[in-house]
């Protein structure tokens, strides 16, 4: 009994230290301040709920594992998210608060309207952090002075490198003469317009463009006034919610069957797999294949899963590819390279050229863009599927 009593108080003072112990690492760890500007809810959550999503999973997946060590010294970190819902005078509030709360490191807002809201008090704070934004008018921002803080997550549609102008090409290869853009009459909107209307006509492609009122649920006159010169592709808007429209009604109407998407997902198509012909959707990673096919993915599927107690959100999760998961890693990857978490510049330059193998193969441009493989989904009638890959990082 007393052999055994004293080996019961060996294994409780063991344990104690071990407590002990875990506690000093845990208190000798210095915080690292990240932050997150998007629209988690709202009618354009869409672009900003899924990227909130990711990043909160990987914080807590670099916590839970003991957080990580730059020169020698463990770190963890703590977010801060904040939910804009698309508002740009909530996104001024907000960030006003995370850069006097000395937030380093800024992730989003992925919506170009509340970019633009925020851009003039991003520059006065231009030497106190970093910006991952996914906003298609950061484009513009990049290399200009004073603007060293931004990255841009998401690939420019015009590029070389673009799934724009991939997508345009594909339906020129394909002997497309002429198409249809049903887009919202908003910033978004219109700056799309703009970019596209360039593409097709450097790819020799006739466009004809129609804008629609925010809240718009009714296209049948857009609709008929595009389908008069008899356009083989309708391009229509961004958001699922207003694809479902869209397409459900162009062809109740007997207008269009044929589609042509690069913001928005497949779901729309599926839904109306036998009254559709034709349905080709830019992604930037159709998760239902690779699932299958990536060991990452596959695991980023079951963690989120298990974190969230919740279905995988297959649909949103390609959005997953700005500001979200695979760029705290990789942020976490170029300090550990520049040896700080303090020197901005110097971490930002081990960001610039970094080839990254997570969820996505990606890299950032010279100028702090971001270039990643993706994926063309072709939906046909009956809800067939053709997954196109495209791989743009060499």
């Amino acid at each position: 009994m007393k052999r055994n009593a004293r080996l019961l108080v060996r294994m409780a003072l063991a344990a104690f230290m071990a407590c002990v112990a875990c506690g000093a690492q845990a208190a000798a760890a210095k915080v690292i301040k990240i932050g997150e500007i998007e629209a988690e809810t709202g009618p354009y959550a869409t672009y900003g709920w899924m990227s909130s999503q990711g990043l909160r999973l990987a914080v807590h997946e670099v916590n839970a594992a003991g957080g990580f060590r730059v020169a020698g010294q463990l770190y963890r970190l703590q977010l801060t998210q904040d939910d804009t819902r698309g508002e740009p005078r909530e996104g001024v509030v907000q960030f006003k608060q995370l850069m006097q709360d000395h937030v380093h490191f800024v992730f989003g807002p992925f919506l170009s309207n509340i970019y633009q809201a925020i851009h003039p008090i991003a520059l006065q704070n231009s030497n106190k952090f970093l910006m991952f934004a996914g906003a298609t008018a950061a484009h513009a921002d990049l290399g200009k002075p004073g603007n060293e803080f931004l990255l841009r997550t998401f690939a420019w549609d015009g590029g070389a490198d673009g799934f724009g102008k991939g997508m345009v090409d594909l339906l020129k290869q394909r002997g497309v003469k002429n198409v249809a853009m049903l887009y919202p009459n908003d910033a978004v909107g219109r700056l799309l317009g703009g970019i596209y209307a360039k593409l097709f006509q450097q790819a020799g492609i006739k466009l004809e463009i129609e804008l629609f009122e925010p809240g718009t649920k009714d296209f049948t006159a857009a609709l008929s006034k595009l389908a008069l010169d008899k356009p083989q592709y309708l391009f229509p808007g961004y958001t699922d919610g207003v694809l479902y429209d869209v397409v459900r009604q162009a062809t109740n109407l007997g207008l269009f069957r044929k589609f042509f998407i690069v913001r928005g997902s497949i779901a729309p198509a599926l839904k109306n797999k036998d009254a559709i012909d034709d349905y080709i959707a830019y992604t930037p990673k159709y998760f239902e294949q690779a699932e299958k096919t990536s060991k990452p993915v596959a695991r980023f599927i079951d963690e989120y899963k298990a974190y969230y107690h919740s279905p995988f959100p297959y649909a949103q999760a390609p959005l997953c590819v700005s500001s979200c998961y695979d760029q705290l890693y990789m942020l976490i990857d170029a300090m550990k390279r520049a040896g700080t978490t303090s020197d901005l510049p110097a971490i930002r330059k081990q960001l610039i050229g970094m080839h990254y193998d997570g969820l996505w193969r990606m890299t950032f441009d010279p100028k702090g863009e971001e270039v990643f493989d993706y994926d063309i989904v072709e939906v046909t009638h009956g809800g067939r599927i053709h997954v196109i890959a495209k791989h743009m990082v060499q």
